[in-house]
């Protein structure tokens, strides 16, 4: 494909969404989103998607691709926002999943096909047998997990998948071999992404989290959307399970994690500059530095 576009990565709350709708409002761009998330429909409080208003001062894909019932992978997002970079339009992709971040940026052609005979294996079982089933036959992934995903199903699922494609193919993924593209990135201080963290989840349940998960609760969710961070424990308020008090404190503790694992895998699996946020105290002045660095940098190429 020869298509290109210009990246914004960053933790979840580090404001990239903020920018990236900031530049496309001035400039026209589409934003094509890299978030896992936000790929389902009437999942939207939750996953902290644009605003109604937001999405009709910018053009967006990326969003709304699937029903929460339904599985989804990596390819299948490929697939889905391929016609916004054949559109011949200006990209911005902003987002903090990784992995698609890299598919994008450094192909696809080498990762593991999904095994949905395992997949409906593992999705069968429950979690007590999941978790001894990671614990013999994926113990040094398993060991690394931290205690909220070693009760997580789908992190338990994702490391049985990983072992069973085998260490050293994924090792040894062309993609590893590829000269990696300089992304931008946002930087934030740890202490200020706690506090927006904390304000996130109390402005969610405060514009009616539980309200959209009790619509959600009547459906056959997917693993995924079941397990997902802040839906879980909503979830679990309607079931009488725990309290609001404590779905808040659990849904802050599983962003920060969240927010820690998504900057060693920018750290270790992508090349990105880093603009300190600090730096700047408007967003205009920070959308004004990221369109400096893309322009230094160049646009990258679109590798699916």
């Amino acid at each position: 494909m020869s298509a290109s576009a210009n990246f914004l990565v960053g933790t979840t709350a580090s404001g990239k969404s903020a920018v990236a709708q900031y530049i496309a409002e001035r400039e026209g761009q589409l934003i094509v989103s890299a978030d896992s998330m936000n790929l389902y429909r009437g999942m939207d409080i939750g996953t902290a998607k644009p605003t109604s208003a937001d999405r009709e001062k910018a053009d967006y894909a990326g969003f709304d691709l699937a029903e929460p019932t339904e599985k989804f992978s990596v390819a299948t997002y490929l697939n889905a926002v391929r016609p916004s970079f054949e559109s011949g339009r200006e990209i911005i992709v902003a987002g903090g999943t990784g992995l698609y971040v890299k598919c994008l940026t450094e192909g696809f052609d080498d990762v593991p096909p999904e095994n949905s005979e395992l997949r409906t294996e593992l999705e069968a079982l429950s979690y007590h047998e999941l978790e001894a089933r990671a614990k013999a036959e994926a113990s040094g992934f398993y060991d690394k997990l931290t205690v909220d995903d070693q009760k997580n199903p789908r992190r338990l699922i994702r490391i049985l998948e990983r072992t069973a494609t085998g260490p050293a193919a994924l090792e040894n993924q062309r993609w590893n071999a590829k000269p990696k593209p300089t992304l931008v990135g946002l930087h934030v201080e740890r202490d200020v992404i706690y506090r927006r963290i904390e304000k996130r989840v109390e402005e969610m349940y405060a514009v009616g989290l539980l309200d959209e998960a009790r619509a959600l609760n009547e459906l056959d969710l997917s693993p995924t959307a079941l397990q997902a961070i802040g839906y879980a424990e909503a979830f679990a308020v309607i079931k009488n399970e725990i309290t609001l008090a404590k779905a808040k404190e659990k849904t802050v503790i599983r962003t920060r994690q969240l927010a820690k694992r998504q900057m060693t895998w920018f750290r270790n699996q992508l090349n990105v500059e880093w603009i300190d946020t600090a730096q700047y105290q408007t967003i205009e002045k920070l959308a004004e530095a990221v369109s400096s660095a893309w322009k230094r940098i160049g646009s990258t190429k679109i590798q699916i």
